[in-house]
């Protein structure tokens, strides 16, 4: 290919000798990304040879094809990456490849020679490395290139990654550049055609050009994120979809954005239809994909997208973001920021619009993905007033397979009701028998159920809806009273029992008191005000064995009957041996409802004692023997 002509040997700039030799001495975690550095240069090479030909006349082969080909060469040991792009002229070689023009460059290398070597990994990304990271897997390149200009020279450029490279004439018939690389002993993986296919697969399966691999033409998919909404159908939105998840699965639903200022950007993100993470199967990895230009920064990034939202699959593509961009300076990007804030507001819009007009397909999202959504209310508080709209929950006034929203809770509020009540449980079953819903009951007061443990933490974390602070119905200091009239002589002793109580129980309970919320049931345990519901107080204890639970308050109630009887017995009888035996076990009965019973030995004699008494109490006298019986 070449001719014969005098080499010319030049220095290469003092940044990129640095460079360079870090490049050859370094460790890295993806070397494969040089590839797609070749690859992203060949793009820019096209796109800018296709607007010359439109606004000039003297362009070699105007009419061709513009393509990126990839082959190999078995014997010289070479991986060749060709474009038929804009070429360079030996000015232009010179400019583009002996130099590096991006200020901070020498700080950095500076900083990055200083660092351990187990720490000098993915340096592709820190600026613009491009084609020079390609020496991370070749001892030599060749680089034939020639100018789109009618009549432009050829130039060889060679290197060996050292300090300089020559220049020379040389002879290639069309325009573009192909690039050449001498691979390394270590790195002839790369000449295997299903490892660069990988690699483009990953990589570059949006560039807006035919990539040809030893002339087989590369599966790629149109990247349809930039193009109108207009233009496309709803099937092309579900074919892409299992293009990029490699899936059978259509989506449940999509969102595609587009934005030129204050960044420039497009965007679609779709919801899948499962979730593996709610199966239990696994923690699902962050599903968006961050591209610049159509060729891929970041797989699965953990910038672009919330934490709680990671179940989210799509591409978000800005040219405003370098393609070098690092790891680094992408969780610190301003433009990344702002990208994050709209479309983040964007996609809670869009689920609040399902939610509102298509509730049943919000019930086939929320079944899935509100454990994310409640994450977000307690990891996000910038968006708490977005995230709060989207939570259902179970409620006393609605059938077990209803949900409703916050808003529809506000709407059915008494008028003078000024809380939002809520009681956690494990189950609706065990949550509709607490006698800490009676009072509602008998007022006719709506109370949220939630039966999942994160519930109480999105209730905490919000605090209030519509100036309405969050209650729980078992709180002590709850204001909603049930009707009593009761006799003057009753709540007299039953004011002493409680004295009674509460030196039975000892330190085990935080107070004891005649309650005034209670209907039917015999007794209740009640939070103090500010401590954790013993829902969470189950899951404190799972986690740290020494955690102590909270002391409640213990409320009885004399008009039931059970009590009415201990409240007798201890009027005539206050030092009885089974009124005290009685006391003990109405409290554990209490603590073993709730789950939390931590002395489980002591409960079943006394139970079996109480039993032996009840049975002694209802034996019959033995009968008299017949006259005349013998014996």
């Amino acid at each position: 290919m070449t001719q014969q002509s005098q080499a010319e040997k030049y220095e290469f700039q003092s940044e990129i000798r640095q460079l360079l030799n870090i490049l050859v001495y370094s460790l890295y975690k993806h070397k494969d990304v040089f590839v797609r550095e070749l690859i992203s240069n060949a793009v820019d090479a096209l796109n800018m040879v296709r607007f010359e030909s439109l606004t000039r006349e003297d362009v070699e082969d105007k009419d061709a094809e513009l393509r990126i080909d990839i082959g190999f060469n078995e014997s010289r040991k070479t991986l060749i990456i060709e474009d038929n792009g804009v070429g360079m002229t030996k000015e232009e070689l010179i400019e583009n490849l002996g130099t590096i023009a991006h200020s901070g460059t020498m700080d950095f290398l500076k900083r990055l020679v200083e660092t351990e070597e187990k720490d000098r990994v993915d340096l592709i990304g820190k600026f613009g490395v491009g084609f020079y990271s390609s020496f991370m897997a070749a001892k030599e390149i060749h680089l034939y290139t020639r100018s789109f200009r009618k009549g432009s020279k050829a130039w060889l450029w060679k290197s060996k990654g050292a300090a300089d490279y020559t220049i020379e004439e040389t002879v290639k018939k069309k325009r573009g550049t192909r690039i050449e690389l001498f691979l390394k002993k270590e790195d002839k993986e790369f000449l295997e055609k299903t490892r660069i296919q990988g690699i483009l697969a990953r990589y570059s399966k949006f560039v807006p050009f035919p990539v040809y691999v030893e002339n087989e033409r590369l599966e790629v998919m149109e990247a349809i994120w930039s193009q109108p909404k207009s233009s496309l159908q709803e099937q092309d939105y579900i074919e892409f979809y299992k293009f990029l998840e490699n899936t059978q699965e259509e989506p449940e639903t999509w969102l595609h954005l587009s934005s030129d200022a204050p960044v420039q950007f497009s965007a679609i993100l779709y919801v899948p239809k499962i979730s593996f993470e709610q199966m239990g199967l696994f923690k699902t990895e962050p599903g968006v994909d961050l591209y610049s230009r159509k060729v891929l920064i970041e797989k699965g990034s953990q910038d672009i997208m919330p934490e709680y939202l990671r179940f989210m699959q799509g591409v978000i593509d800005s040219e405003d973001i370098p393609l070098n961009i690092s790891r680094e300076t992408i969780q610190s990007n301003v433009k990344i920021d702002r990208i994050r804030k709209y479309v983040l507001k964007q996609l809670l819009s869009h689920l609040k619009k399902i939610k509102d007009k298509d509730r049943e397909q919000y019930l086939r999202i929320w079944s899935h993905f509100s454990r994310n959504l409640k994450e977000g209310v307690a990891t996000d508080p910038d968006n708490q007033g977005k995230l709060a709209p989207l939570l259902l929950f179970h409620s006393s006034k609605k059938p077990k397979d209803t949900l409703l929203d916050l808003k529809e809770y506000a709407g059915g509020m008494a008028e003078d009701q000024k809380e939002i009540y809520y009681l956690t449980g494990l189950d609706l079953e065990s949550l509709e028998k607490d006698p800490a819903m009676e009072a509602f009951r008998e007022k006719d007061l709506e109370v949220l159920f939630l039966d999942d443990p994160l519930d109480e933490f999105v209730v905490e974390h919000l605090r209030e809806y519509q100036g309405k602070p969050f209650k729980r119905a078992e709180s002590a200091d709850i204001k909603v009273k049930a009707e009593k009239a009761r006799d003057k002589d009753l709540q007299k002793h039953a004011e002493a029992f409680v004295e009674y109580l509460k030196v039975t129980y000892g330190g085990r309970v935080a107070d004891v008191r005649v309650s005034e919320r209670l209907v039917d049931s015999p007794c209740l345990l009640v939070d103090p005000s500010g401590g954790p519901s013993v829902h969470v107080e189950r899951i404190l204890k799972m986690a740290h064995k020494d955690y102590q639970f909270t002391r409640k308050v213990f409320e009885i109630n004399p008009d039931n009957p059970l009590i009415g009887e201990m409240v007798r017995i201890h009027a005539a009888k206050p030092a009885s041996p089974l009124l005290k035996e009685l006391a003990l076990q109405l409290l554990d009965n209490m603590l073993l409802r709730e789950g939390v019973i931590e002395d489980i030995e002591a409960v079943v004699p006394r139970v079996q004692q109480i039993m032996l008494q009840a049975a002694k109490a209802v034996r019959t006298p033995a009968r008299k023997k017949p006259s005349g019986a013998k014996g």
